[in-house]
């Protein structure tokens, strides 16, 4: 009985542990491109002094990106929703597909419990923000945040 020397030592198979760790690297760039796919980075947030953080357990979330004409830019379409009458069908869609993804769920009240972001260029005014936060409401959602960039004094 020998323990030292290079008879019957066995080295350690690498490969499953590395196609494990190419299947977490794949998986997480595949999560940030749907992340990413929901902020568009044309939209330059206003400055804010203070602002809360972001709440990181909200799992149903819908982001209404504002360009700085006050246009609602959809992802998935080429052409921003320009009127309120558009801005009005497009949330109730979305209110009604949050409705029924809830009842899926086993949600039998279907309570749709999505947070509206918006998220408004810096150089648009507040009235076609407002008038977005207004359709949302009359959608039917009931929760809404609005994003800005904080400034940090140093």
């Amino acid at each position: 009985m020998s323990h030292g020397g290079s008879e019957g030592s066995a080295e350690p198979n690498l490969t499953p542990l590395l196609d494990m760790v190419l299947q977490l690297v794949m998986f997480f760039m595949l999560v940030c491109n749907f992340t990413m796919e929901n902020v568009n980075e044309d939209v330059k947030l206003p400055l804010a002094q203070s602002a809360k953080p972001a709440d990181k357990a909200e799992s149903e979330v819908l982001y209404l990106n504002l360009d700085s004409k006050g246009n609602l830019v959809v992802t998935g379409r080429e052409q921003a929703l320009t009127s309120l009458a558009e801005i009005g069908i497009y949330l109730r869609q979305q209110y009604k597909e949050a409705e029924e993804a809830a009842r899926t769920k086993g949600d039998k009240s279907g309570d749709v419990k999505t947070v509206v972001i918006i998220r408004g260029h810096k150089d648009s005014d507040f009235a076609p923000v407002f008038n977005v936060l207004r359709e949302a409401k009359q959608a039917g959602f009931k929760k809404w945040q609005l994003r800005a960039t904080i400034v940090r004094n140093s």
